[in-house]
């Protein structure tokens, strides 16, 4: 009998941590980048390692949509030289409010398949609510300026 109750209780937690989120081990180093960040919107993290023409995209997402898209961040993640980032970005790209560097690389992908593309974070209320991705299979970026 007791066996059969810790194998039910076992079955319930399992069944409750697979409820959960999608993702809650970006909030806080996203929190620790962005203490003043938005309560709703997104986040574009863009590795400066990984798919050429994802990143490339992603760089090119961030120079047309920077002063027109009020409630996303831009977070630079991996990156090698941050010199070499401003000349590809322009000064008035790296110094925004909206771009943020991740220098300690602490932002983690929860898909270490897809760790080589950019990564779309939603935010709601200040939880990560879903997370897409700019890849070959996926435009996340069209996606993000539906919404």
């Amino acid at each position: 009998m007791y066996n059969v109750k810790s194998k039910f209780s076992l079955c319930c937690w399992l069944m409750l941590l697979a409820c959960s989120r999608p993702d809650n081990t970006l909030e806080k180093p996203l929190q620790a980048l962005d203490p003043a960040g938005p309560a709703n919107g997104s986040y574009v993290i863009i590795p400066n390692q990984g798919c050429e023409g994802c990143i490339s995209t992603a760089e090119s997402f961030v120079k047309n949509h920077i002063s027109s898209t009020a409630d996303i961040r831009y977070v630079f993640t991996r990156i090698q030289s941050v010199k070499l980032l401003k000349i590809k970005l322009g000064a008035t790209v790296m110094y925004s409010n909206k771009v943020l560097l991740d220098t300690a690389n602490t932002i983690p992908y929860p898909d270490k398949q897809k760790e080589i593309y950019p990564m779309i974070v939603r935010v709601k209320n200040h939880k990560v609510t879903e997370i897409t991705y700019q890849s070959p299979e996926s435009d996340g970026f069209a996606d993000l300026l539906k919404r």
